[in-house]
């Protein structure tokens, strides 16, 4: 495409043309072929020969001065470049007159023009941006002319998309000169086959379309262009709908005509790019201008006169209308304007050809298939619409075609007018009027009998529930009777919920005339085949029917009782094992009582049968039905039917709970009934007014075992008087927590365990027990104290006592739980004890304490009880009234001078104050009191009986016996205590703990983990002599460095701690080199073998820190067998000698034992940052021996040889370089010659290959040479 310009611009000819003398038409045919060879050279413009030709131009023809604009057009694509820079420069622009004077602020600093100015010029200076729109149409038309050139556009091309998309975002309106100006080129850009450049008109159409609402013509004109011309780049076709999309949703879309339209449904596989399109996008706006036109244009007139291509376009346009339907999915009210369309246009076209039968029929089985598609696609649109249509319609010629279009739907008969009534069917069964919907029921009743078509099947069923919820009884007698015939059609599970739902609005005794309706209900649901394969809907079923059971009304001419008896009557007690016997039972109770007894005796009868049955039947159905009746109980209803079946359950659960009987989940059951009582009490309690007149009742006085009936009567007569029983409610819940508290039986395990207040050591049924204690005690504690039932609470609080923690050392020990279970970690009891509850118990122990004799008190400080130490605890507890209040319990008991305890006590009454200030100033206090307990200046008696507080103490601690979370709190307390004493007092629970670590790792508890970290702080410099003493300390140490297991996330390994333990003062308090040895080995062996890089990173720290002699690291290092080979210079003479006569030796000579160079690698990467190293020059012997065992062949096959070699000819020269501190010559005493083997290292230089080897080597020669 250049070789046109060779004779215009590049000839020799040229050379010899000067443009000033030239005549004008020379000059513009000039300007014209520098302007055309300008566009054909800008898309090469960063190679080097376009780079000469614009410098021949420039030189030869003065672009820079005459085309300024052509040349500024074809650089200015890359105007982020340094050559646009370098163009710019020779213009001549300084001038604030000049068009690209704005320029002109880059010629000086030589910087590239910025992205963004260039932006913000463009949407102000519109000049400019004309200037780019008419660049580009010009080379797309100049490149046009060039088939296959179409790709030296796309830098320009992106060049303008991105410049003019980004202006018309960035401007902060978009003008009407801005629009104007811009039009012309999107009509080009839209006319256009080349790919990029219609992309590029697409994206500018979408972004002004965003900022600005034009005139609805142009919207036209615009829509008109992009379908007419869609086809023409098939690459672009989903781009140029998605453009359409966007510009029908910004701008207003209504009065746009057909002829888009028309454009539109020529486009190849349309519906499919709708498709895509509606996966990931909103295509509602292009949707809602598609679909009337579709609609009209499918209804369009079947004349006899239409002609064979019109045929088949209308046959375009159902099929196009058919798959929208079937492949996309309508939102935001498009069903809704279908509908409404068609059946606009079917009317309208209706009322042109009614008056040919045959035209019609043609007409109507047209549109048969769309409209029974809509209609399973979108029921409710078309039934909205239709609905919305019977109601406005009033003209019969409209209401004929109206029928007429129904009839071609599925559920046409919903819609026609009843013979009895002067509405359609669904009309009537929503009629304000009962006695027109019982009508209407009736009707659909003949339809479900005679299967009349016309009705779907979602229709009936809509509307029998419909009716089922009715708030009048005959309509929900009539849905019933329709229910009965019509129920096997519809899932039962819907069946039993809607019957069940009938119950729950009725109230009989309100209404006793619902009774029959009720009735009926029972009937159908005990037909449903259902309630006997599926046992969860039978169990929801007499749940929901049970509060019917309950006997509230002993008049048999009440509803209530006719609705009672008739319950017991039916096949519902023979399906559900829980009613199981009660028509004979209920039978019995009506002979045998009268009327004024029956209510009570029939409810008595109920709650003993219902518990027999359960604790009597299948074991694993237990928990789940005591579950489901708890939840029964729980109905947001005031009702008096549901508030007495609460009760009644709450018996009949209680009266599970005293069957001695029940053996598998007893406990299980009585933590959910004790929860249920729990939450009902608290109920009660928060609603509990003081003006309310107390009862003249007592829960002591009560004799009777199961109900009292007496005040349970006078309650429900209260409830059905509409009269507030909240006095009589409190006083029966009060008296089944009394048979509850009577009813529950410890397990046998919990009566022969000893150390039962340990809920470590329990098993489960235990734990589940002592649970129960807790929530009984702090459910009474709490009552006790305040409301108008605190008499009554208090008696159920000695009835406690009395029954299950029968004298005061038992009471004391259930106390220490409640004194100390907060701080456990572990949650054995699954119940959270507060600090309101902790500090009550604190109270209540320090009451039960003065009133104890002094040889209980003696008895209570004794070490085998929790008393003391669990109030110790105490005294480091956060909440400042726990600790005053475990302060005020430990006063009382000061008085028992035998007491080990005593010095303690009497020390911590002094500090009263301080300790309620500061909860770690116990820590203080026990250091002072024991931490120098040997050097203090005390007398022996005194001295001894603190030695024995602390035993104790520490006893307690190690001691199996006591909890882990009191061990460990007194370890807290015990912080700052350290020594031999205490170290040795804890090795028993050390050893334990450290056994469970490696044998049963699953079963520690978080707070034995804690527990063991607080004891291995115990070994620091202040025990660490005992490590040398006894053998059992030392070898618990280092097998605490080796638990390497980490039990619980959050918590270090114990490993880690122990490890933290070896500090420079701890290693050097251990006296004994043999275990200081033991200790280094230990370490370099974890080392060695460890996997967790946070051990090795930990075991570096450590040895980094300590003091180390130089003769234990030979120790480590030395080889098994060679420890004294190669001493001198003659030696290793001697053996290379050897190698070579027999170089098999070698190989044949086998180790006597292992040999591992990598934990020799780890200690000598060890020495390379050893500062703290005590005779340094001891080592060289030991370094010359393992270099010498480098340099064997056998040793040549170890990985890293090479680099073993580096640090060990490193070590020796930092040995060099520590030793030449002494002075200029190293002292014969200090280190002989003789030990340094030059011959070893000049070898080491011949064998290898590395040249980082070679530099070691010959800096310790530079060394050695200094030295000696």
């Amino acid at each position: 495409s250049f070789e046109i310009f060779q004779s215009s611009l590049f000839s020799s000819t040229s050379k010899s043309l000067e443009r000033s003398v030239q005549s004008k038409a020379v000059n513009e045919q000039l300007n014209k072929n520098i302007s055309l060879f300008l566009i054909h050279l800008s898309p090469y413009f960063m190679l080097k020969p376009a780079q000469k030709c614009l410098e021949w131009l420039i030189h030869r023809f003065h672009i820079h001065l005459y085309n300024q604009d052509s040349l500024i057009g074809c650089v200015l694509p890359y105007h982020e470049t340094n050559l646009f820079v370098r163009v710019i420069q020779l213009l001549k622009i300084q001038s604030p007159t000049h068009k690209w004077h704005w320029m002109d602020s880059i010629r000086k600093p030589g910087v590239p023009l910025a992205r963004g100015t260039v932006i913000t010029h463009c949407y102000k200076d519109l000049n400019f941006m004309d200037f780019i729109c008419r660049l580009v149409a010009k080379s797309v038309k100049v490149f046009s002319e060039c088939p296959g050139n179409s790709a030296q556009l796309r830098v320009l091309l992106v060049f303008y998309a991105s410049t003019i998309v980004s202006a018309l975002g960035a401007a902060e309106k978009i003008t009407d000169p801005i629009v104007s100006m811009l039009l012309p080129y999107i009509q080009k850009g839209l006319k256009s086959s080349i790919q990029d450049y219609r992309a590029a008109t697409y994206m500018i159409i979408s972004q002004m379309t965003v900022k600005v609402t034009v005139e609805t013509s142009l919207v036209h004109s615009l829509m008109l262009q992009i379908t007419k011309t869609l086809s023409k780049v098939p690459s672009l076709v989903r781009e140029g709908v998605a453009c359409l999309n966007l510009l029908l949703q910004t701008q207003k879309g209504d009065k746009l005509g057909k002829k888009p339209f028309h454009h539109l449904c020529k486009t190849p596989e349309l519906v499919t790019l709708l498709q895509g399109l509606s996966a990931g996008y909103d295509i509602s706006p292009l949707l809602r201008y598609l679909l009337p036109h579709l609609v009209c244009a499918v209804m369009k007139s079947d004349t006899e006169e239409q002609e064979e291509s019109e045929e088949t376009e209308s046959q375009l346009y159902v099929k196009l209308l058919e798959a929208i339907l079937q492949s996309i999915p309508l939102e935001k009210d498009l069903d809704h304007l279908l509908a409404a369309k068609l059946l606009e246009e079917f009317i309208s076209r209706g009322t042109e050809i009614e008056s040919d039968p045959t035209k019609m029929a043609a007409f109507g089985q047209k549109l048969l298939p769309l409209i029974r598609l809509l209609e399973r696609k979108y029921p409710k649109a078309l039934d909205s619409v239709l609905e919305k249509h019977l109601e406005d319609c009033t003209d019969e010629a409209d209401q004929n075609l109206f029928h007429q279009f129904i009839s071609l739907s599925l559920s046409c008969g919903k819609y026609k007018f009843l013979e009895d009534s002067d509405t359609s069917l669904l009309l009537s069964l929503n009629h304000p009027q009962p006695a027109v919907r019982v009508l209407a029921l009736q009707h659909l009743k003949d339809v479900i009998e005679t299967a009349k078509e016309g009705f779907d099947q979602s229709f009936i069923e809509e509307a029998i529930f419909g009716r089922l919820k009715d708030d009048n009884k005959d309509v929900v007698m009539s849905a019933l009777c329709s229910l009965e015939i019509f129920r096997k059609q519809v899932s039962p599970e819907v069946v039993v919920s809607s019957l069940l739902n009938i119950f729950q609005r009725a109230d009989l005794s309100k209404d006793g005339k619902w009774y029959k309706v009720l009735e009926r209900a029972v009937k159908i649901l005990v037909q449903e085949e259902i309630l006997k394969e599926k046992k969860e809907l039978l169990d929801g079923a007499v749940l929901g029917l049970l509060p019917f059971m309950v006997i509230t009304n002993p008049n048999s001419e009440s509803s209530d009782w006719k609705m009672a008896v008739s319950l017991s009557e039916s096949d519902l007690c023979s399906l559900h094992p829980l009613l199981k016997g009660w028509p004979e039972a209920l039978e019995e109770a009506i002979k045998s009582s009268s009327t004024t007894d029956l209510m009570g005796v029939a409810n008595k009868k109920m709650i003993l049968l219902f518990s027999k049955n359960m604790t009597s039947g299948d074991p694993s159905l237990l928990l789940q039905l005591v579950d489901d009746l708890i939840l029964a109980t729980e109905t947001e209803s005031d009702s008096m039917r549901q508030k007495v079946t609460t009760y009644i359950i709450g018996s009949v659960l209680v009266q599970c709970c005293c069957n001695t009987q029940m053996k598998e989940s007893y406990f299980s059951v009585a933590i959910r009934v004790f929860c249920f009582l729990d939450k009902k009490m608290k109920t009660l309690r928060a609603s509990d007014s003081d003006e309310e007149t107390p009862l003249n009742w007592s829960v002591e006085t009560t004799e009777e075992t199961l109900v009292p009936e007496d005040l349970l009567t006078a309650y429900i007569e209260k409830l059905s008087n509409d009269q507030t029983a909240q006095a009589e409610e409190s006083a029966l819940f009060l008296f089944l927590l009394k048979n509850f508290i009577n009813g529950l039986k410890p397990p046998l395990s919990f009566t022969e365990e000893e150390t039962w207040w340990n809920p470590e050591s329990l098993n489960q049924d235990s734990k589940d027990y002592l649970h129960l204690l807790l929530g009984l005690f702090d459910l009474l504690v709490c009552g006790a104290s305040e409301g108008s039932n605190a008499v009554q609470y208090r008696a159920l609080m000695n009835l406690l006592l009395k029954v299950h923690l029968k004298d005061s050392e038992i009471f004391f020990k259930f106390l220490s739980i409640l004194w100390t279970y907060s701080y456990n970690l572990s949650n054995h009891l699954n119940y959270e004890v507060s600090a309101m509850l902790q500090t009550k118990a604190l109270y209540i122990g320090y009451a039960l304490l003065e009133s104890q004799t002094y040889q209980k008190k003696k008895q209570l400080l004794s070490p085998s009880s929790p008393v003391v130490i669990s109030l110790l605890v105490n005294l480091g507890s956060p909440v400042s009234e726990v600790r005053r209040a475990a302060l005020n319990c430990l006063r009382s008991v000061r008085g028992v001078k035998e007491s080990l305890f005593h010095p303690v006590l009497q020390h911590l009454e002094q500090k009263t104050e301080e300790i309620v200030s500061d909860p770690t100033y116990i820590t203080q206090i026990m250091e002072t009191l024991f931490g120098e307990l040997e050097t203090q200046p005390k007398q022996k008696s005194q001295k001894k009986k603190l030695s024995e507080a602390l035993e104790n103490i520490l006893d307690c601690v190690q001691n199996p016996v006591f909890p882990s979370y009191i061990a460990r709190n007194l370890m807290k307390i015990l912080h700052e205590i350290h020594g031999e004493m205490i170290l040795s007092h804890l090795l028993p629970a050390l050893d334990r703990l450290l056994e469970k670590v490696f044998k049963k790792p699953q079963a520690m508890l978080k707070d034995e983990v804690v527990l063991l970290h607080l004891m291995l702080r115990k070994f620091n410099e202040y025990s660490a002599t005992l490590l040398c003493k006894n053998q059992q300390s030392l070898d618990l140490f280092i097998r605490s460095l080796h638990a390497d297991k980490k039990i619980y996330e959050e918590i270090p390994p114990f490993q880690i701690t122990a490890l933290g333990q070896i500090t420079k003062p701890f290693f050097a308090a251990v006296s004994d080199g043999m275990v200081q040895q033991k200790l280094l080995k230990v370490l370099f062996d974890l080392l060695l073998n460890c996997k967790n890089p946070l051990c090795a990173q930990t075991v570096t720290s450590v040895f980094k820190g300590i003091s180390v002699c130089a003769e234990q690291i030979v120790q480590e290092l030395e080889p098994p067998e060679k420890t004294r080979s190669l001493a001198t210079v003659q030696q290793t003479r001697r053996q290379k000698m050897q190698q070579q006569r027999k170089p098999q030796d070698a190989e044949l000579a086998p180790e006597t034992s292992h040999f591992s160079w990598q934990r020799v690698m780890l200690i000598l990467e060890l020495l390379q940052h050893k500062k703290k190293l005590r005779r340094p020059q001891v080592l060289v012997p030991a370094l010359f021996t393992l270099l010498s065992r480098c340099l064997e062949p056998m040793a040549s096959e170890e990985e890293n040889m090479e680099y073993t070699k580096q640090l060990i000819l490193s070590c020796l020269l930092n040995i060099c370089q520590k030793l030449s501190s002494y002075g200029s010559k190293t002292p014969a005493d200090v280190l002989d010659k003789e030990k340094f083997n030059v011959e070893v290292i000049v070898q080491c230089i011949r064998i290898s290959k590395m040249p980082h080897t070679h530099h070691h080597a010959l800096l310790l020669l530079g060394a050695v040479a200094g030295m000696f």
